[in-house]
C-alpha cells in the first residue's frame, strides 16, 4: 500500500491537545473520540449484519482506524486526569502554609 495510505494513517495519527485546554475540554475531546469509535463499530456491525459479510481486506484498516478511535479519546482523559492534578498540585503550592 501506498505509504501515505490509510494503513499509514492510523498507524502514525497522533493526538495533540492545545497546551491550556483545560480538563473540561480534554473530557469533552475524549468523550467525542469514543463517540466516533462507537459510531465505526455499530456501522461495521450493521454493514456485516445486511451483507453476511465484511470485505477482508478492509477489515484491518477499519478495525485499526476505530483502535486509532479508542487510543485517541484514551490520551485525552490521560491528559485531563494528569492537568486536574497539576491544577491541583499549583492549587495547593499557592496556599499560604497554616
Amino acid at each position: 500500500m501506498d505509504i501515505y495510505g490509510e494503513a499509514w494513517l492510523t498507524r502514525h495519527v497522533e493526538y495533540f491537545s492545545d497546551p491550556a485546554a483545560g480538563p473540561d475540554a480534554l473530557l469533552n475531546d475524549a468523550t467525542e473520540w469514543l463517540h466516533y469509535a462507537h459510531n465505526a463499530i455499530r456501522w461495521l456491525a450493521e454493514l456485516a449484519d445486511e451483507h453476511g459479510s465484511v470485505n477482508a481486506q478492509r477489515l484491518p484498516v477499519m478495525l485499526e482506524s476505530i483502535a486509532v478511535f479508542i487510543d485517541m479519546g484514551t490520551r485525552c482523559a490521560t491528559q485531563a486526569h494528569l492537568r486536574m492534578q497539576w491544577l491541583q498540585v499549583q492549587s495547593e503550592a499557592a496556599q499560604p502554609p497554616a
